[in-house]
């Protein structure tokens, strides 16, 4: 009896210790990201187009924390947010006497649905795609008063690779092409209204580690015969 009862005790420890480090679908990742703009603008004053003018949008770098879920082996969602970058917006063309017309303080937050291709290496590409969204948080006037930048939505597609280092680490490198534009309103010196049409379409690199979480797997019970 001492024997079985010792048994019995050694496999319920067993069965508890390859639950409690059951991989969970869930994963983070950290990056420091590049942000390189393809900028340009369309620029109206008392609703009349000002021809030849333009605007360029100055490049940034901030920090991003994913939260991913793997819906199966290879098929994957993504929510990146960012710390909020303040790019400049600086006229260009016609109205490049005005200089900077203002400074956006903003936040990205960008949806992904995404496919790993299959390897048998720990390199493992990806491929995504999905919805970006620019949260508008501080406008900061310039040559523009009263500045006021609206949110919007945007398209993404995605690429990159993970290297695997263990377990529960790895390595990425990740690049995401934007399709984005946001809307602008304020006045000019002299009160004059003035509307404008930014386009952003940025293009952002970024680096950094991925960690997998692990979960506790139900508790399990075993009964003597």
């Amino acid at each position: 009896m001492l024997a079985v009862g010792v048994l019995q005790a050694q496999s319920l420890l067993h069965a508890q210790a390859g639950a409690a480090g059951h991989a969970s679908p869930w994963f983070g990742r950290i990056a420091g990201l590049g942000a390189f703009y393809h900028s340009s603008a369309t620029i109206a004053t008392n609703g009349q187009l000002l021809p030849g003018a333009t605007a360029t949008i100055s490049n940034n770098q901030t920090a991003t924390v994913d939260v991913g879920y793997d819906v199966t082996k290879y098929l994957f969602a993504l929510l990146m947010v960012g710390v909020p970058p303040k790019p400049t917006v600086t006229g260009q063309g016609t109205v490049t006497a005005l200089g900077a017309l203002g400074r956006v303080r903003y936040g990205p937050a960008i949806l992904t649905g995404g496919y790993r291709i299959p390897t048998r290496g720990a390199l493992r590409p990806y491929i995504a795609t999905g919805a970006a969204y620019a949260i508008i948080v501080k406008d900061h006037d310039a040559a523009v008063s009263q500045l006021d930048v609206h949110n919007n939505w945007g398209f993404v597609l995605q690429a990159g690779a993970e290297y695997r280092l263990n377990k529960a680490w790895d390595v990425f490198a990740d690049f995401k092409q934007l399709w984005l534009a946001v809307n602008a309103d304020g006045f000019l010196a002299g009160g004059v209204p003035v509307k404008a049409r930014v386009t952003l379409n940025p293009s952002l690199v970024s680096a950094g580690i991925k960690f997998r979480f692990h979960q506790a797997g139900g508790r399990r019970t075993l009964r003597a015969p």
